[in-house]
């Protein structure tokens, strides 16, 4: 694993990642079982506020009435460090390797800021998450974040298998990892940022460790 150069050092680091009862990302050696227990911890839960339940307004579930019956999900086939210009910038990857695949439809990243979470800006789908195989996921929103889905996220938009790790910034409810966020994802050297796991079903494939933002990962893109 790559480390960046921030204001932290690889002791201080290794000692955060001991404190928050993480395992540490990687784009090679991806975690098994890593993060299902993590969410207990005082630093993960600090974004288990009132924004918990603020993804339940119209605005979220605004997929309600598209005409989806199925919401596609799939990791990313790049790896990357944690620069990707913002949220704009990761969903617009996202869209790239869709179209790439010849998915139809819109597909952001799942990925959150510190002041704006996937919970809030991604549609809460009423039917069941899928690959890009057909295999569930979850059966629905509520599903998907309640820190357990049914298969791993592992499969790219064109169905190829990809193993590591993805940039998420996000816990397992859905809400924002506020502890850092890598300067909003615009950063690939300064600080730090939430990942999960593509080998994990537990609360691990969204929360599983804290890693330097120079750290090449991939993410996870999400139908809308």
């Amino acid at each position: 694993m790559k480390h960046s150069r921030h204001s932290f050092t690889p002791s201080v680091l290794a000692l955060l990642t001991a404190m928050l009862g993480l395992s540490a990302c990687s784009d090679t050696e991806p975690v098994t079982d890593a993060g299902t227990d993590s969410g207990v911890d005082a630093g993960l839960d600090a974004g288990l506020d009132s924004g918990v339940d603020a993804g339940v307004d119209a605005g979220t579930d605004a997929g309600v009435d598209s005409g989806v019956s199925e919401w596609r999900v799939f990791v990313t086939n790049s790896v990357q460090n944690a620069d990707f210009g913002g949220l704009d910038g990761a969903d617009q990857l996202c869209a790239t390797q869709a179209a790439d695949a010849g998915l139809e439809g819109t597909f952001k990243a799942w990925l959150s800021t510190r002041s704006l979470s996937a919970s809030d800006r991604l549609v809460h789908a009423n039917g069941p998450y899928v690959l890009v195989d057909g295999t569930l996921v979850a059966s629905d929103w509520d599903d998907l974040v309640d820190g357990f889905i049914a298969a791993p996220i592992n499969l790219d938009a064109s169905g190829v298998a990809r193993t590591g790790d993805t940039w998420t910034g996000t816990l397992a409810t859905g809400v924002s990892y506020v502890n850092d966020d890598c300067a909003a994802f615009t950063s690939g050297s300064e600080g730090f940022a939430l990942c999960g796991s593509t080998a994990t079903i537990g609360a691990g494939w969204t929360q599983s460790a804290a890693p330097g933002c120079s750290t090449e990962l991939r993410l996870y893109c999400i139908e809308q």
